[in-house]
């Protein structure tokens, strides 16, 4: 009987880290691309055509990593010195705000 309820037990906790798991992400993705609408960055980007075309992030989560993703947004001149791009400092977007934008940009892999 301890076997069959140990055995329950393991189970339960697997099952719980894996909604944990697996909810989280998709919770942040979601927050991030609240955060792309809150921010207005389809001024200067499209997802999906929506937004201005000049410059479309469709399948840029397959090409930047999580690092490459807050250089880009936190000091844009660093990633490339010609961009048009403003720096997005903690005052504009918080580490909060920005770590749900990038897990946004990141799901965007077309």
């Amino acid at each position: 009987m301890r076997k069959v309820v140990s055995l329950m037990v393991v189970i339960v906790l697997a099952m719980v880290c894996y909604i944990v798991a697996f909810s989280a992400p998709q919770a942040s993705v979601d927050k991030g691309k609240d955060v792309y609408a809150k921010q207005n960055c389809k001024i200067c980007h499209s997802i999906a055509k929506v937004g201005n075309p000049k410059t479309p992030l469709d399948g840029v989560g397959a090409k930047l990593t999580d690092d490459q993703f807050k250089k880009w947004i936190r000091t844009p001149k660093e990633m490339n010195p010609k961009t048009l791009m403003i720096p997005y400092p903690d005052s504009k977007i918080s580490d909060s705000d920005l770590a749900n934008l990038v897990a946004y940009l990141l799901s965007l892999k077309k």
